[in-house]
């Protein structure tokens, strides 16, 4: 029997755990209704269109990113090893529950290609994510390292997802970011 009311948030945060698992193009308006217990007509009531959803799913999903994880590297009392290790370790767990992976690259990949409709909410989560290491590795890498740096540890990182979810073992993640803590013990001089 259909739940009579729930939340926006409560939606979103269902339709997440859905567009993880199927992807975009293999989810419809059904599966998201019935992931909240929703008829269909009353998940209208409160989206517009799969798209509406899937827009504010990457929102809420960056906005939880931007709060629990990459605010970490704004925490001056910790070092930047010890943000690192924290923002690593909640990313880990991120990750790796439910299915999925990532939902942000999953979506890029499913969709780029198709459509550029979801480029801009990507775009801000992977920029947010690359500030947020940025601040942590500034103090060990010159101006023009960098950026190439921060990239390849995201890139590294990703990319391990990829063959954690091809493979089934989390622990390809934790081998990158146990990388992302050595580029950062590499050069030395800060602890």
């Amino acid at each position: 029997m259909p739940l009579q009311k729930t939340t926006p948030q409560e939606i979103i945060r269902q339709s997440i755990l859905v567009f993880r698992r199927k992807g975009y193009y293999r989810t419809n308006m059904s599966d998201l209704a019935r992931a909240t217990g929703l008829t269909k007509g009353a998940f209208y009531h409160h989206f517009s269109s799969k798209e509406d959803v899937m827009r504010k799913a990457l929102q809420a999903s960056t906005q939880w990113f931007c709060e629990k994880v990459f605010c970490i590297a704004d925490v001056e009392q910790l070092s930047p090893g010890e943000r690192l290790d924290q923002m690593a370790e909640l990313s880990f767990k991120a990750f790796t529950s439910g299915e999925g992976g990532c939902f942000f690259a999953n979506t890029v990949l499913e969709t780029a290609h198709v459509e550029d409709t979801f480029l801009a909410e990507i775009t801000l989560f992977f920029d947010s994510w690359k500030l947020a290491i940025q601040k942590i590795y500034q103090h060990k890498y010159s101006a023009e390292q960098l950026e190439e740096v921060v990239e390849q540890t995201i890139a590294d990182i990703e990319g391990s997802i990829v063959l954690m979810q091809l493979y089934k073992t989390p622990h390809l993640l934790q081998k990158a970011l146990d990388r992302s803590r050595q580029r950062l013990a590499d050069k030395n001089d800060l602890p």
